[in-house]
Order: C-alpha cells, then sequence, then structure tokens
C-alpha cells in the first residue's frame, strides 16, 4: 500500500491549512479510502474475524504513522472550536468505527475516541448509493454513538467497565479538518484503557504457556489462572452493576476481545494483582431490573467458551486424568482455584445464581448453615459492629466499612482489607482486629 502521495497531500493541507493550527487535512477520509474495511473481511473466514479486525486497525495505525511522517498534524476536536485532541494511533476497528487513542492537548491526559467514521452508502457498500442512502447511513452513525453514549452514562462509575471521560462525557462529536475538509463524526469520549485484550495474553487453542510450552511451570499456570480468576470477578461485578440499572449481555456478548487486561509481573499469585476493565457496551441490551442476577450469561457467552478452550488445551498439559494430576506443584495450584470450576465446566443455569458464584469467586466456598446457625452468625456481626462503634470512633468505623464495601465489591482481597484495617485498629485494639478476621474468614 503506498500512502507517500496522501501523505504528502495532508502535509500540504496542513501547511497551507485554514485555521493555523495545521490541522487542515481530514486524515479519517484518508485513511478509510487507502485502508479499506471490506479487503479484510473478504480475505478472513468466518472464524477469523477478530484476527480479520485485528489486522484492520494494525494497517490504519500504520497508516496513520505514515501521514504523520509526511507531516500531517493529525489531531481533531470536540467541536468545531472545542477541545483539541492529538491524535497518536488506532487501536480497534470495525466496519463502522475506529477508535483512535490520544491527549487532550491542554491537559496533556490520554483519551480514547470511538469515532463512527461512515458518511455515505459508498463506505458501507464500496458503491455509490442515493442522497436518501447516504443520509440513512450518517443517521445510523448517530444514533449508534448516541446509544453508546447513553448505556455509558447509566453505568457511569459502575465497578468493572470502562468510563466517560468527565468532562467530555456530553459531547456527540468528533471534527476533523477545516474549512470545506471539515467533517464531523459522531463519536464518544472515553477514558483511555490500560492494558492490553485478554484475547492477547491466554493462547485458548493451545492452553497455559502456549504453542512453546509442552508443560508449563506450575508458576506459569498460578499467574494464567490467576488472571482468569480476576477477569471472571470482574465481569460478574460488570454484569451486576450492569443489571442493577437494567441492563444485560445478549446471547453471546462478551468476547475475549471486548476485556482488557493489566496484569502484573510473571509469577502473580493474586486475583486482586490484576486491573480488569470490560471496554464495550454494544452487546448490552435492556433487561428487566428486578430479574434475578445470575453468572449464566457469562457461562454461555463466547468469552466463557474461551476460557473453556482454554482450559481443555491445558488439561493434556497437566497429564489430567479423571479430574486428577501426578504433579504436587499443580496439583497445589488447582486445589486453589478451584472457585472457577462453574465456569470452565460450564454448571448447568439453575448453579448459577449471580450471588451465589460471586460470593464463591470471592471468598471460596461456604458450607451450608442452618437457619439457626446464620442466626447466630448475624447477632455475633451485630454485636461485633456496635463495639467496633464505640471503640473506634465515627470516623475510624466509616473506614472499616469502607474497606468491606471495597472487599465485597472485588477490589481488595481478604489479607488485604486485614492489613489496611490494623493501620486504624491498631495496637490500641489488636483483639477487635482478630476479631474481624474471624468474623470476616467464617
Amino acid at each position: 500500500r503506498q500512502l507517500a502521495s496522501e501523505a504528502e497531500e495532508a502535509a500540504t493541507a496542513v501547511r497551507g491549512g485554514e485555521g493555523g493550527e495545521g490541522e487542515g487535512s481530514n486524515w479519517v477520509s484518508v485513511l478509510k479510502e487507502e485502508v479499506r474495511f471490506r479487503t479484510y473481511i473478504e480475505l478472513a473466514d468466518d472464524d477469523d474475524e477478530a484476527e480479520a479486525l485485528a489486522a484492520y486497525a494494525r494497517d490504519l495505525s500504520s497508516a496513520l504513522d505514515e501521514l504523520r511522517e509526511g507531516g500531517a498534524r493529525l489531531a481533531l476536536r470536540t467541536g468545531a472550536r472545542g477541545a483539541a485532541v492529538d491524535v497518536t494511533g488506532v487501536s480497534a476497528a470495525t466496519a463502522a468505527g475506529l477508535t483512535v487513542e490520544g491527549t487532550l492537548r491542554k491537559s496533556g491526559r490520554p483519551v480514547s475516541v470511538r469515532l463512527r467514521h461512515l458518511t455515505s452508502y459508498y463506505d458501507a457498500e464500496e458503491h455509490e448509493g442515493t442522497a436518501e442512502q447516504d443520509a440513512l447511513i450518517r443517521s445510523e452513525m448517530a444514533s449508534a454513538a448516541a446509544e453508546e453514549r447513553l448505556r455509558l452514562q447509566r453505568l457511569s462509575g459502575a465497578a468493572g467497565w470502562c468510563q466517560l471521560v468527565k468532562e467530555l462525557g456530553s459531547e456527540v462529536e468528533a471534527a476533523v479538518g477545516v474549512g470545506c475538509e471539515l467533517t464531523r463524526y459522531p463519536a464518544v469520549y472515553v477514558d483511555k484503557i490500560e492494558g492490553v485484550p485478554l484475547s492477547q495474553l491466554l493462547d485458548a487453542g493451545s492452553g497455559c504457556g502456549g504453542e512453546e510450552d509442552e508443560t508449563p511451570s506450575p508458576e506459569r499456570l498460578e499467574h494464567e489462572m490467576s488472571m482468569i480468576k480476576a477477569v471472571a470477578t470482574s465481569c460478574l461485578l460488570a454484569m451486576r452493576g450492569a443489571a442493577a440499572v437494567g441492563l444485560g449481555f445478549d446471547g453471546t456478548a462478551p468476547f475475549a476481545e471486548h476485556v482488557w487486561v493489566q496484569g502484573p509481573p510473571e509469577g502473580a499469585r493474586r486475583a486482586a494483582d490484576w486491573s480488569v476493565v470490560v471496554g464495550e457496551v454494544e452487546p448490552l441490551e435492556e433487561r428487566d431490573p428486578s430479574e434475578r442476577f445470575s453468572a449464566k450469561d457469562l457461562v454461555r457467552s463466547a468469552l466463557g467458551e474461551w476460557l473453556r478452550e482454554w482450559w481443555r488445551s491445558t488439561a493434556p498439559k497437566l497429564s489430567i486424568v479423571d479430574g486428577r494430576t501426578p504433579h504436587e506443584g499443580y496439583a497445589r495450584v488447582l486445589g486453589r482455584y478451584g472457585v472457577l470450576n462453574w465456569l470452565l465446566f460450564g454448571w448447568a443455569d439453575e448453579q448459577l445464581d449471580g450471588k451465589s458464584i460471586l460470593q464463591l469467586v470471592q471468598h471460596g466456598p461456604v458450607s451450608e448453615r442452618s437457619a439457626e446457625e446464620r442466626e447466630a452468625a448475624q447477632r455475633r456481626w451485630a454485636a461485633f459492629t456496635q463495639e467496633a462503634f464505640v471503640r473506634l470512633g465515627p470516623r475510624r468505623f466509616d473506614e472499616m466499612n469502607a474497606q468491606i464495601g471495597q472487599m465485597n465489591d472485588g477490589e481488595i482481597s481478604v489479607d488485604d482489607l486485614l492489613a489496611r484495617a490494623r493501620y486504624f485498629m491498631c495496637p490500641d485494639n489488636e483483639d477487635l482486629h482478630a476479631a474481624l478476621g474471624q468474623m470476616i474468614r467464617g
């Protein structure tokens, strides 16, 4: 693909463009003309659509780099005279939209711009359409962006979800170019998601360690299992938050490409060491908020099946026969992650009550208690909280409850909670700290 002439044309427009800031060219128009979406889809089998989209995004970003090297200044504005965003690359792409990475020029804050770039029937279908068809395409793009923005607004502050850029949450367009080159594209501005898609971190087809590691170390198994646990926990919390505002995933989402993971270096042993964000809200659909929260949407999703494929590929590497491995190191690791069996073995729907599964993943299996035992436990907790309020005072008591809330939301582990609690409970209240540990651990 040769972009030299387009780069020079863009550079000329930059040097002679209106506005005096070097933003005269419509680089979006150049990109979508030079890197045609249908070329990638037509070359891909149905099963390789995700790979084709990834290649499309990579080539768009490479084309963008060539334009920059040719002298074009790549930027957009939130309106004709709005906040400027300096564009650095393309991180994702579909037939209808680009996710453009950049920084706010004034503050330097990184942002992601989800830009709907189809403006005509030709853009979508590769041949000219009528004025009415062109108008319909533009209307569909604006509606899609508006629907995505509305979902993100409903999920504002919800754990596990990408978030709108606070100061740009109401912006509806990205303006590219000036004068006759100016085009306004429907757009949504979200906080930059750190990390990479889960699909790039785990090899579902080859299992733990990937193609080149036929006998992964127990440490490698621990690393990947802790990642999967973090993904499962974060997705459950995200689904619970969505259910609370009347949203739920459709029958296939989420996909491994929707889940972005930022993790610690090799050797991580705790799910809490990972940061996980669901970066796509388009597959969400309306749900009855009174509908009981269930983990079945995750288990039956494309992501759930992808993780089960990882397990099916991993099991032979661990020499598992009849559910057991002779390797002591593997056995110790697997014993710590039995709380993922509901996901890796696809439990029946009636066993996937969301609250119970979340409790299992976050705190481990809890033995069944009789009604009398549950009532006694509630009385002990009530007595503990009353004593804690008196001895700690309102400020430290509120801090304790805040930390417990973070643990219940999966943001910190039990060990993290108890370590933090030591700062505001000890040394004056060692016995109270010990009682808290006993109550939390059951």
